[in-house]
């Protein structure tokens, strides 16, 4: 690229060559450069994982102990939605409802909100397994009840 001194901007050029016109040096850099950053993507991932399905595990809560939990998520672009349904020795502890939630690069977040009046409801701040993308866990604080639970959860799809 050459400067065009009366207009200030950079202007590409062709330079001659033996078997016909190539671009500049920096320009091949350039277009190398996108190559490698598009197959780095690629080996890392560049986007996340669809987290559709149905999802099994733990939950360890601290007011309720170790119980099941089941997740159902279908996932449109980075929003979530499904259902949970949560499972304990005390069968007074047991709640569902409706799932929601976002996906973003860095981060994925869930609420669990309850279907029965006054059981406790969820917010997640789930970490994603790197190794592998049928697993994630996740940390989890009540809201919209009497206690002040929280907790862990652990899940497969």
């Amino acid at each position: 690229m050459t400067r065009d001194e009366a207009s200030g901007t950079h202007v590409a050029r062709a330079t001659a060559h033996s078997s016909g016109t190539r671009w500049g040096t920096s320009w091949r850099r350039y277009a190398r450069s996108i190559v490698f950053a598009l197959a780095l993507l690629r080996c890392t991932g560049g986007g996340e994982t669809d987290l559709t399905g149905t999802w099994t595990g733990t939950m360890t809560d601290s007011v309720a102990g170790i119980g099941t939990l089941n997740l159902t998520i279908t996932q449109t672009a980075a929003q979530l939605s499904g259902t949970w349904q949560s499972t304990f020795a005390d069968p007074t502890n047991n709640s569902g409802g409706n799932l929601s939630g976002t996906v973003a690069d860095s981060s994925t977040a869930l609420v669990l909100a309850a279907v029965q009046s006054q059981a406790c409801s969820f917010t997640v701040a789930v970490k994603r397994d790197n190794t592998d993308e049928s697993h994630f866990t996740g940390t989890y604080v009540a809201f919209g009840c009497t206690r002040a639970g929280s907790g862990n959860l652990d899940v497969r799809r």
